[in-house]
């Protein structure tokens, strides 16, 4: 789907953006800035996702008290599994 619009761009920026840009149109330089802007956002709200995630864990993890050495939970449950 496509959407038909016009808009003035800024021809200097557009110039630069040619230069680093595969594409060889303004409509492709438009086309690649959008498609960087929308992946750069998602990785922002990924990474916004799991340090709320993480941060839900570590605040649970927080009131848990083990007395065993990790050492040992981890032997045990080898020879569980044995």
């Amino acid at each position: 789907m496509c959407m038909r619009t016009n808009i003035v761009l800024n021809d200097k920026l557009i110039r630069e953006a040619l230069r680093y840009s595969q594409a060889r149109s303004k409509r492709g330089v438009v086309e690649e800035a959008l498609e960087t802007y929308v992946a750069v956002k998602e990785q922002e709200m990924k990474k916004q996702s799991y340090a709320e995630r993480l941060a839900r864990m570590r605040k649970k993890l927080a009131k848990v008290s083990i007395d065993e050495s990790s050492q040992d939970i981890v032997r045990r449950d080898r020879e569980r599994d044995s």
